[in-house]
């Protein structure tokens, strides 16, 4: 066999290896088709086929790329579960009998600063006017301390104002002192189960009367806003998780006194991805709380705008920079606060958590007393009747006789807020997010799409890259034999050429010699 012959005849063995053995099956059927019109219709079809399957897998590359996250929701039923914190607050910011003649000058103006409606923003020039104002009747509106004066005139959580306190129906199982205090928009307020004083609470049973119990008095005749603050009597309540400050002002429930308030509490657990899956950062911390949280974030970024603006910070923003003055609250703070709320982007970079807790509540309310409860309250007060008991299985335990003001006509009507919050049920709602698709469901996707359109898999391409590499290996036996029958040739010139050369020589020497004959 010649070096013309031998790559050719590999070359047809190559090809019909390929198209016998392979288990791409369509390329069989147009090599061993005999027909030209049989030959054409396969060749169709295997293009066909490749086109579809081709916008299939790129499809599925394009939706891979677009990294969407599914959302599974389930419903984990547990035996007990972590109680959540409730923060209580009074519609009434400064109570009446705390104030002094010289803070009730000036009441008028810090209820209009610290209003919690920003909706409409006031300019600084008028609050400087009413400190102004201020000032005239000897009131130093930038020694003034918000702090101090809300510690000292604001609502309180004492034996006072919480008459009964129940943990899952034991009399007497919690006290003012299981309640912590928060600064907000509506002054103090205090946060039951916190876990600042005192390990957070379980529950192991649902149902009305088997959470915290507990009976306030707002104190109407403490009240001391205007109509430039807060027009309602009662109270705001929030539930929220531990972690999170209570927003007390945009989530708060409303409560007026005179009801029962049953408040029945949902939870649901959230697991975000990061991203590019989705909008989390679990790298992404604050300075100001232990813990991240978009309400936190968002308190974060108002007071680090408001201390770049006015260089300090409001009361209820926790910080140990310098306190807003009067003028700083009213002029530029509220300003800052106006412009940073009132825009139609929100500057504040603040994604949704990794893994945090809600809860959902439902309220109902129904009045107190009723007419037999208030007659027999009013016997028993008359007859000097105690009652006291380590259980209580009734609405609420009947007061003490050293709470008479509470036995007095119309009092519970006017000032009593009795509050019963409780778990519906012991199981909480799980979202989770995971990846739409996978690295492993894009293979899956792609591996299905080559064996439905073209019967390809994985070891089809395996066998391609074989096929390709023996074809390599056929182009560069060509060349090297291409490039050997070169040489051969060069070489034979050369042998001519040099023959030639030897003949000339040779007929040169014998012309020599005859010359010289």
């Amino acid at each position: 066999m010649t070096h013309e012959t031998r790559p050719a005849q590999d070359k047809h063995s190559l090809e019909r290896e390929f198209a016998e053995s392979t288990s791409l099956h369509g390329i069989a059927r147009v090599f061993h088709a005999s027909k030209l019109l049989v030959k054409t219709v396969w060749i169709i079809i295997m293009l066909t086929c490749l086109c579809v399957c081709v916008w299939q897998i790129s499809d599925r590359f394009y939706m891979f790329l677009q990294y969407k996250a599914n959302t599974e929701i389930s419903v984990e039923y547990t035996r007990n579960m972590d109680f959540p914190a409730v923060t209580i607050c009074n519609f009434n910011r400064y109570r009446q009998s705390a104030l002094t003649e010289s803070d009730k000058t000036f009441l008028p103006y810090i209820i209009w600063a610290n209003d919690y409606d920003y909706d409409s923003f006031g300019d600084s020039q008028a609050g400087m006017d009413y400190w102004d104002v201020t000032s005239e009747d000897g009131v130093n509106g930038t020694s003034f301390n918000y702090t101090d004066f809300t510690l000292r005139a604001g609502f309180l959580m004492d034996d006072v104002t919480l008459r009964q306190c129940e943990w899952r129906r034991k009399t007497k199982s919690c006290s003012p002192a299981n309640f912590s205090h928060v600064f907000t928009s509506f002054g103090n307020c205090w946060t039951f189960n916190s876990g600042k004083t005192g390990p957070i609470l379980r529950e192991t049973q649902a149902g009305s009367g088997n959470g915290v119990r507990m009976l306030i008095d707002i104190q109407q005749s403490e009240y001391t806003e205007t109509v430039d603050g807060n027009i309602p009597a009662g109270l705001k309540v929030l539930i929220h998780d531990q972690g999170t400050p209570p927003l007390v002002e945009s989530a708060g429930l409303a409560i007026s006194p005179g009801v029962y308030a049953f408040i029945g509490v949902r939870k649901q657990q959230y697991l975000n991805l990061e991203r590019p899956y989705g909008k989390c950062n679990a790298s992404k911390t604050l300075t100001r709380f232990t813990h991240y949280t978009a309400e936190g974030c968002n308190i974060e970024c108002r007071a680090k705008a408001i201390l770049e603006k006015c260089n300090c910070r409001l009361v209820r923003h926790p910080g140990n920079e310098n306190e807003c003055s009067p003028q700083q609250t009213s002029g530029c703070a509220m300003n800052t606060l106006g412009t940073l709320v009132g825009g139609t982007d929100n500057p504040c970079d603040c994604p949704v958590p990794c893994n945090y807790a809600t809860f959902t509540t439902s309220l109902s309310t129904a009045a107190i007393p009723s007419n037999s409860v208030a007659a027999d309250l009013q016997a028993k007060a008359q007859a000097q009747y105690s009652y006291s008991s380590d259980y209580s299985y009734s609405s609420f335990t009947v007061p003490s006789p050293d709470q008479t003001d509470l036995f007095e006509e119309g009092y519970l009507e006017k000032n009593g807020v009795l509050l019963d919050v409780f778990y519906e049920d012991i199981n909480y709602e799980r979202y989770e997010q995971s990846e739409a698709i996978t690295a492993s469901a894009l293979i899956s996707d792609i591996g299905g799409q080559l064996g439905l359109f073209l019967g390809a898999s994985f070891i089809t391409l395996a066998e391609m890259l074989s096929y390709f590499g023996k074809k390599i290996d056929f182009w560069i036996k060509r060349g090297l034999n291409k490039h050997r029958r070169l040489l051969e040739r060069q070489r034979g010139r050369n042998r001519t050429e040099m023959s030639l050369q030897s003949v000339r020589i040779d007929n040169g020497n014998q012309m020599t010699l005859l010359s010289q004959v």
